[in-house]
């Protein structure tokens, strides 16, 4: 194998097996994800909509659709209602000890493969294979 083999078959593997193009679904997990921490925040400091809105340059109507995961927030915005909060920028995107509520690659095909079933039956049996190579790994 040559020089040029061994790089084509790098690129290929890097394109194709790890960098996989972000699924809308990922997308939507993340974006209630973060309207939730948004939520918890403010109320914390028992800001309304309004009132945050205003602190950071931005209209209360906009912070409560980010809120309940309607619109997607820029980094720049972000960066404002973090100030406005007075909190740093990762308290408002840190999962912290949790487990990420963002579907993985494996979940995502597992998912796709099961709700693509018609059957109830496919259904049940695709569970309880999960179940059971689940409870011999524990």
């Amino acid at each position: 194998m040559n020089g040029c083999e061994t790089t084509e078959r790098w690129l290929t593997y890097t394109h194709e097996e790890e960098y996989e193009p972000v699924t809308e679904r990922a997308v939507k997990h993340v974006r209630k994800f973060l309207g939730q921490r948004l939520r918890a925040l403010r109320k914390q400091r028992a800001l309304s909509q309004e009132r945050l809105g205003k602190g950071s340059g931005l209209s209360g109507k906009f912070i409560g659709e980010v809120e309940r995961g309607e619109k997607s927030i820029s980094i720049d915005s972000l960066y404002r209602v973090s100030v406005a909060l007075e909190v740093p920028l990762r308290d408002l995107t840190d999962v912290g000890d949790k487990h990420s509520t963002v579907p993985t690659e494996e979940a995502e095909k597992i998912f796709a493969l099961v709700s693509g079933r018609r059957r109830q039956e496919d259904v049940r049996k695709a569970y309880n294979v999960l179940r059971a190579m689940f409870s011999r790994a524990s």
